[in-house]
This record gives structure tokens, C-alpha cells and sequence, in this order.
């Protein structure tokens, strides 16, 4: 039985079926067995679903009571590409300074995608003591 077609009758997604690997065969007489060459027409795919495990939580940091006097970085990911960051911290920054000119903010753009780590930037807002971060997207 196709066990997509039963799956499906069963009101189960085939994504949410944990380690159950999924092999696609050519319809040729003498197809490969199992464990052949890649050349040899047998498919197997990673199972998507979402494993049982959750991910360890880290608690958010404290609120800070005021910004007044505080250093605020700008951190932009970079999303929108090369040429294209920095827009929306600009912005933040100018209300910044029109409303809140006790504030300091810095715009920096971390490096790598939105998803990469950027250590030398964190230990950098960390050694200038910056009190917070806005992390965001431009573009």
C-alpha cells in the first residue's frame, strides 16, 4: 500500500512521521537493491518532522528600568542584502535623537546572514558596556 494514501486516510501528515525514511525506486526490471551506488535510481530522504526533544530555553534578559543615559545598539542582520541595510536603524535613530536625546544608539551591521552568529560583534557591544540591543531587519 502507498503509504502516503494511507497516512493521508489516517488524517496524519507524512512530515510528522519521525524516522521513517522514505525511498523512491525506478520502475525498471532490474532496479538496484538497497545500499547501491547514488547512480542507481534509489532515493533516501531525511524525515523534516519536528523531533520530541525541545530546545534548551534560555530566559530573556531583565528590562532595563529607564534607557535614559543608556547605550542602545541598532544591530541590523543584514537581511535585505549588500546596499540595502540600515534603513530602518536610521530611522529608529533619528526618533531617537528627536525624542529621546538622552539616549545613545550605535547602528551596526552584523556579519554573515540573519541566521549566523557574529561573536566579535556581541563582545564588542559587550566590552562598550552597551545596555541594549535592538536586533532587526532593514532592507
Amino acid at each position: 500500500m502507498n503509504r502516503r494514501k494511507m497516512l493521508a486516510l489516517l488524517g496524519v501528515s507524512p512530515a510528522l512521521v519521525a524516522d521513517a525514511p522514505a525511498y523512491a525506486r525506478t520502475a525498471a526490471k532490474n532496479a538496484p537493491k538497497a545500499g547501491a551506488s547514488m547512480t542507481s535510481g534509489l532515493v533516501t530522504s531525511l524525515n523534516p518532522g519536528v523531533t520530541a526533544h525541545l530546545a534548551t530555553r534560555v530566559p530573556l534578559a531583565p528590562r532595563l528600568d529607564t534607557l535614559e543615559g543608556k547605550t542602545i545598539y541598532l544591530v541590523d542582520t543584514d537581511w535585505g542584502g549588500m546596499g540595502q541595510s540600515g534603513m530602518i536603524q536610521e530611522e529608529m535613530q533619528k526618533w531617537f535623537a528627536a525624542n529621546m536625546p538622552g539616549v545613545k544608539t550605535v547602528i551596526k551591521v552584523k556579519k554573515g546572514n540573519f541566521v549566523t552568529d557574529d561573536p566579535a560583534l556581541w563582545k564588542e557591544i559587550a566590552d562598550a558596556k552597551g545596555d541594549g540591543v535592538v536586533l532587526g531587519v532593514a532592507g
